[in-house]
């Protein structure tokens, strides 16, 4: 079992390219049905925090394929997220 803590030391690797995500920043629960709905990952700041931090990214459950010892990994399709939040806003 993983508890909130070792998961805070973690990069997110996004097996479709290769990138480094991020870390681990917070869950989101489902309180109805007690379950993870998706994680958020802080992404690096820029210049060194000078010029502030980027918005956190929301990866859905499913989307995780593996949490290892030092990294999780993640599928996550850029291109369907960007085309699902095109759609919502037209």
């Amino acid at each position: 079992m993983i508890n909130y803590w070792d998961l805070l030391e973690k990069d997110v690797i996004n097996i479709k390219d290769g990138e480094i995500m991020g870390r681990f920043d917070d869950v989101e629960i489902d309180l109805n049905l007690g379950r993870i709905t998706a994680f958020y990952i802080e992404e690096a700041s820029r210049f060194m925090g000078m010029l502030g931090k980027t918005k956190p990214r929301r990866v859905k459950w499913e989307e995780i394929l593996k949490i290892g010892i030092d990294v999780i990994i993640v599928n996550v399709d850029e291109e369907i997220n960007n085309r699902a939040i095109r759609d919502m806003l037209d």
